[in-house]
């Protein structure tokens, strides 16, 4: 599967891994699976490595995931999502989903990043990094 994830609750991350070609319903299909997982809590930071993506999202598909996020606000709760890239058209793409994020109020903060230990540090900078 392109898009998988991992709950950590004692860390309260969830890790998100993409790899390969991700489609938007896999994207809304994965979403809602960490979204429905019992480790799933409000407010869980989210450590989102795409840096083996070989696809990126157009805008209408980012639209559609930040009105996911805005009708599933209250069990998000307030968050932050490093996204960690390799290639500059997902950074790109990234860093539109990012600004729209801050514009249209989501409950997350978005940041993103081509270095892991800084996307970690941002995330957690009291913690060292996790293993790959």
């Amino acid at each position: 599967m392109p898009l998988t994830y991992r709950i950590d609750p004692e860390a309260g991350l969830l890790f998100i891994l993409g790899v390969g070609v991700i489609t938007q319903p896999e994207r809304l299909r994965t979403f809602h699976a960490w979204l429905n997982d019992p480790a799933f809590r409000p407010g869980l930071d989210a450590f989102c490595d795409f840096s083996d993506t070989e696809s990126t999202p157009t805008l209408a598909h980012l639209r559609e995931l930040l009105g996911v996020i805005d009708k599933n606000a209250a069990a998000i709760g307030q968050s932050r999502l490093a996204i960690l890239t390799s290639k500059p058209i997902t950074f790109g793409v990234a860093r539109v989903f990012e600004a729209l994020a801050g514009v249209e109020g989501a409950p997350i903060q978005v940041k993103v990043f081509f270095d892991r230990d800084k996307a970690w540090q941002w995330l957690r900078p009291l913690s060292p990094p996790p293993a790959p």
